[in-house]
């Protein structure tokens, strides 16, 4: 019998969030898209990271004035103003007292804001490859654009699928109108639900607030989150699959 090969798509952001990485750790195999158009007030550029105050959004600036119709791997930073400085103190002055921002800080100072970037989707895939190795994940990740893939749409990610061999890809349920599931099905691929239920876990001030950086996960909880502090990712993983399939076996 085959083993099933499971596959997460999805274009990289700025300092990404919790839920690319639960898609992550669902994954065999897992691609940046980063291959695909630039889309203005998205977070490809921005997130978000918990101040006193409440949520504080971060946002990279870009040259989108004559660039608009690149893909976030051409997408040019604007360097023009400080925002690497102005970032890093922001996330200085917020996590300096969180456990984790001592052994964070360097990698992040030496890794990200120390060094510099001239395209979005470098920077990106940087940090969250930065986060994957810090927080112990061992999925196999591609950039898309190393693929030579020429396709586009619903289209490029079956090829996607196709080039890995994989037979399950995972979507967010609720989204059929975006990925229907019979063009798929044609190809033999089927889908994995992914089920977006925010769960908590220790934050400095105050009330929990969900939807933040990977950023605050990792401060507040530290490199042996999956399996203990914050959130147990081995227990999660095998729930939401198990869920996941159970979904699917539901809209049949």
């Amino acid at each position: 019998m085959k083993n099933d090969i499971i596959i997460g798509i999805l274009q990289p952001s700025y300092l990404a969030w919790i839920p690319l990485f639960k898609r992550m750790i669902m994954s065999d195999i897992f691609i940046y898209l980063d291959d695909v158009k630039y889309s203005k007030n998205s977070f490809h550029n921005r997130n978000r990271i918990k101040t006193p105050q409440g949520s504080l959004t971060l946002t990279v600036p870009v040259l989108y004035k004559g660039n608009s119709s690149r893909s976030i791997q051409q997408m040019p930073i604007s360097n023009s103003t400080k925002w690497k400085s102005k970032h890093w103190r922001a996330i200085e002055l917020n996590y300096s007292k969180t456990n984790f921002f001592k052994q964070l800080s360097l990698i992040l100072k030496n890794n990200v804001y120390s060094q510099s970037w001239e395209y979005l989707a470098d920077l990106n895939i940087k940090i969250i490859e930065l986060f994957k190795d810090y927080l112990g994940i061992t999925t196999k990740c591609y950039r898309s654009s190393e693929l030579n893939i020429k396709s586009s749409g619903n289209e490029k990610l079956i090829d996607i699928c196709k080039y890995f061999n994989a037979n399950k890809f995972i979507v967010k349920s609720g989204t059929e109108h975006y990925h229907p599931k019979e063009i798929f099905l044609e190809h033999n691929i089927e889908f994995e639900y992914f089920l977006n239920t925010p769960e908590s876990y220790n934050q400095i001030y105050g009330d929990f607030i969900a939807d933040l950086s990977i950023l605050d996960f990792a401060m507040n909880c530290g490199p042996n989150s999956f399996n203990g502090e914050g959130i147990n990712y081995e227990d999660w993983q095998y729930r939401f699959i198990k869920r996941s399939h159970d979904y699917s076996r539901d809209r049949e």
